[in-house]
């Protein structure tokens, strides 16, 4: 276990309470690995430890679990403020959404207060002038994913306003905890719906330009075998009217769900890598930043 330094009480200790918190709510996914780590892009060197201004407090993050769902300086954060208490390798979504929440909160409060900047700057080896003043929360981060499928590029797009290096890292980070710690707060692990009418099914073959909220629950109960799951537009995003439709005629002939098995199969601990969020385009961002799992009861399939 990497060691944990002493480090100033500013903010309250990171949550480590227990449970499932409710559900918040790829072809081109973004790794979860360092490499997204805004301190390693700005470096330009290798993702592994790498930092603008080296390792700020001397922690050796090679090998710590929690790198994999947040940044390096996140990660120093939190090993300094829970002292000797046993920090959790795989945080459910109440820990690590506290986590979020309080460590965003300590780099808002580095703009007006000394001893928040002398914090931020002990962990972080980013500028604080780097480091968003309100980056977009863990939840919203979850909900776009959930709504697109998992899709990384497509969640990106719904978290207007945000700069596109701060959403890939935000986005791998969080994906990949989805993808293991998290992954039963996911739709695909919810309770299975009950099978739908197969006439119902028919009538969405041609999709209508307004999903009733009946049609949305026989449209994710063909598709996902779920109640509940992503938004309708983030679907049709995802795979286009015509993947919809495929997937519908293989439920009523076979019973089979290619869609699911695609969305599960693309949902790995191990995405593939990608460009370096700071070299890359800027994401054509959308207006759609709050959907989630419950985003299924939408009408709008436009």
């Amino acid at each position: 276990m990497p060691a944990r330094p002493a480090g100033p009480d500013l903010l309250p200790v990171p949550g480590r309470d227990g449970g499932r918190g409710p559900l918040a709510a790829a072809p081109d996914p973004v790794p979860a690995s360092g490499a997204d780590d805004l301190e390693t892009s700005a470096a330009g060197r290798d993702p592994e430890g790498a930092d603008l201004g080296g390792d700020p407090d001397g922690v050796d993050l090679d090998g710590d679990p929690l790198a994999a769902f947040m940044p390096a300086r996140m990660v120093r954060w939190v090993r300094a403020q829970t002292g000797p208490e046993p920090v959790p390798d795989a945080p459910d979504r109440a820990t690590l959404a506290r986590w979020y929440k309080d460590f965003d909160a300590l780099v808002a409060a580095a703009r007006s207060s000394p001893e928040a900047r002398a914090a931020v700057e002990r962990f972080s080896g980013v500028p604080l002038d780097r480091l968003p003043v309100k980056p977009p929360a863990f939840s919203k981060v979850c909900a776009a994913l959930h709504a697109t499928c998992y899709d990384a590029g497509l969640a990106a797009s719904r978290l207007a306003g945000a700069d596109p290096a701060v959403v890939a890292e935000r986005i791998g980070h969080l994906r990949r905890w989805l993808a293991t710690a998290g992954r039963s707060t996911t739709w695909l692990e919810a309770a299975p719906a009950p099978d739908p009418d197969p006439a119902a099914v028919e009538e969405l073959l041609t999709p209508p330009r307004s999903f009733t909220t009946e049609q949305v629950r026989t449209l994710f109960s063909a598709l996902f075998g779920v109640d509940k799951g992503p938004s309708v537009p983030g679907v049709r995003e995802r795979f286009g009217d015509e993947g919809v439709r495929h997937a519908l005629l293989a439920y009523l002939k076979t019973g089979e769900r290619p869609l699911r098995e695609t969305v599960a199969a693309d949902l790995t601990p191990d995405p593939a890598p990608s460009p370096d969020p700071d070299l890359g385009p800027d994401p054509d961002l959308g207006p759609d930043s709050d959907l989630g799992p419950d985003a299924g009861t939408r009408l709008d399939a436009s």
